[in-house]
C-alpha cells in the first residue's frame, strides 16, 4: 500500500506540473512529444471530465516512460565519454612511464586522476549533468521512499528536484525571457542580501539578545558584518570598465589572505563554515531563485548544495585551461549557460562580452594562482575563490544598466542627472 501511494502520489505530480519533459542539454535521444489533452468538444474548453481524467492519467505515464528511455539513453552515452576518458588516461600513462618521469604508482594515479581529456567540451559538459541527474534521481528515490506525502508538494515548489530528462519547460506565461527573469531574480537577491548585512552589522539579532553571556562575540559579530560591508562597498566603488577585470582582481587581493595558505586549507574552510550565513543563502538564491524550500533550508544544505556548484565549475574550468580550449570555438548556448553558471552576463551583453568575461574568470581564477602556486609552493582556497568571484559577477549585473530590475536602476538614474 505504501508503495501504491508513492506512485499515485507521483501520477498526482505529474498531472499538477502538466508540461511536456526538456531534454537535457545535449541528450542524444529524440525529442519528448508533446502531449495532446483529449477533449470531446473539438478542443474547446469543456468536455467530460472523467475522460479529461483519464487522458492525463496517460499523458503523465507516457511522460514518464519517455523520460525514463531519455535518462537511459544518457546514461548510455556518459558511459561511452567514460570510457573514451579512460582509454586516454591508458595512453597518457604509457606515455609517463616511457619517458621515466620517476613517478611512483600513487603519484601516477593521482595524477591521471587529474586528467580528463580525451573528449569534447560538449562531451565533457554532457558528463558533468549526467552525473548531476543522478545525483537527483537518487534524491528523488529516497524522498519517495522516506517522505512520500511530502514528495508531491517538494516538487510544486522546487521542480529543480527532479532529473533533466523529467523537467517541466518553462512557464512561458509571464512578460519576460527566461534571461530576462533570471536577471531580475539575480538582482533582487543581491539587493536583499546587502539589506542583510547592513541589518547584522548594525543590530543584534533577537534570540542572540537572549544569551547574556555572549555580548562579546556579538560584537565581534558586529564588527565583523561592518567591516564585511564596508570591504563591499569599497569593491563597488572601483570604476567599472568594459571587461569587469579590475573589479574581479580587487576582489582577489582583498580576500588575499583567505586564499592562499602556506599550509593546507582545511576541510571546514573548502566547505564555507566560516562564510556569512546571508552570503551563502545569497548566491544560492541567486543561482535556484526564490522557492519557498530555500527560506526553511538550514545553512548546512545551503553549504552542500553551493560546495556541489562550485565544485563543477572547477572541473569545467579545469578542464577548459587543461585541454586549452578555444573559447571562439564555443557556440553562443554553451557559452551563455557557462557564464550563467558563473554569474556574469544578462540581457543585452553581446557574444563577446560574454567571452571576455569568462576567459577573465579563468585568468583570474585559475591561470594566475596556478602560476602562484607553482612559483611558492602555497596552497589555495579554489572553492572559496570561485564563490567570492560569482558574488563580485553577480553584483557587476545587478548594476548594469540593462538588467531587467527596472526599478533598481531608476532609483538612482534621476539622482545621477541631478547631480550632474
Amino acid at each position: 500500500m505504501h508503495y501504491l501511494s508513492t506512485f499515485l502520489n507521483f501520477i498526482a505530480l505529474a498531472i499538477f506540473c502538466d508540461g511536456v519533459l526538456s531534454s537535457s542539454v545535449g541528450a542524444p535521444a529524440a525529442a519528448t512529444p508533446i502531449a495532446i489533452h483529449p477533449s470531446n468538444d473539438g478542443g474547446g474548453g469543456g468536455g467530460n471530465p472523467v475522460s479529461q481524467l483519464v487522458g492525463y492519467v496517460k499523458d503523465s505515464l507516457v511522460r514518464t516512460v519517455d523520460g525514463t528511455k531519455e535518462m537511459w539513453a544518457n546514461h548510455g552515452r556518459c558511459k561511452k565519454i567514460r570510457s573514451e576518458q579512460k582509454e586516454y588516461r591508458d595512453k597518457l600513462q604509457k606515455q609517463w612511464e616511457f619517458e621515466e618521469k620517476g613517478l611512483t604508482p600513487k603519484e601516477m594515479k593521482q595524477r591521471l586522476s587529474k586528467v580528463n581529456g580525451g573528449v569534447t567540451y560538449d562531451d565533457f559538459v554532457f558528463l558533468i549533468k549526467g552525473k548531476e541527474d543522478r545525483g537527483k534521481l537518487t534524491n528523488m528515490l529516497f524522498l519517495m521512499w522516506g517522505a512520500p506525502r511530502l514528495f508531491p508538494y517538494a516538487l510544486m515548489f522546487y521542480p529543480e528536484i527532479l532529473p533533466g530528462p523529467f523537467s517541466p519547460l518553462p512557464d512561458s506565461s509571464g512578460k519576460e525571457s527566461k534571461l530576462q527573469k533570471q536577471s531580475r531574480e539575480r538582482t533582487h537577491a543581491v539587493i536583499r542580501t546587502l539589506l542583510t548585512i547592513e541589518t547584522e552589522a548594525r543590530a543584534v539579532p533577537a534570540l542572540a539578545k537572549l544569551n547574556i553571556f555572549g555580548k562579546k562575540k556579538q560584537a565581534r559579530n558586529l564588527d565583523e558584518m561592518d567591516s564585511l560591508g564596508k570591504t563591499i562597498g569599497q569593491i563597488m566603488a572601483v570604476p567599472k570598465n568594459k571587461s569587469d577585470n579590475s573589479g574581479a582582481l580587487v576582489v582577489m587581493n582583498t580576500i588575499e589572505d583567505l586564499l592562499y595558505r602556506s599550509s593546507p586549507i582545511s576541510r571546514s574552510e573548502q566547505r564555507f563554515v566560516n562564510v556569512p550565513k546571508c552570503i551563502t543563502s545569497g548566491i544560492m538564491a541567486a543561482i535556484d531563485g526564490p522557492n519557498v524550500f530555500q527560506s526553511v533550508m538550514p545553512n548546512f544544505m545551503k553549504r552542500g548544495q553551493m560546495l556541489n556548484h562550485v565544485q563543477k565549475l572547477n572541473d569545467i574550468d579545469n578542464f577548459l585551461v587543461d585541454e586549452k580550449i578555444n573559447l571562439n570555438d564555443l557556440s553562443s548556448a554553451r557559452l551563455l549557460e557557462a557564464c550563467s553558471d558563473r554569474m556574469i552576463g544578462g540581457p543585452g551583453q553581446t557574444v563577446q562580452e560574454m567571452r571576455d568575461h569568462l576567459n577573465n574568470w579563468l585568468d583570474i581564477g585559475v591561470n594566475q594562482p596556478a602560476k602562484r602556486i607553482e612559483d611558492t609552493g602555497e596552497f589555495f582556497n579554489s572553492n572559496l575563490a570561485k564563490m567570492a568571484l560569482m558574488g563580485f559577477y553577480c553584483i557587476s549585473g545587478a548594476r548594469d544598466h540593462r538588467s531587467a530590475s527596472y526599478l533598481s536602476r531608476s532609483m538612482y538614474s534621476g539622482q545621477r542627472k541631478s547631480n550632474d
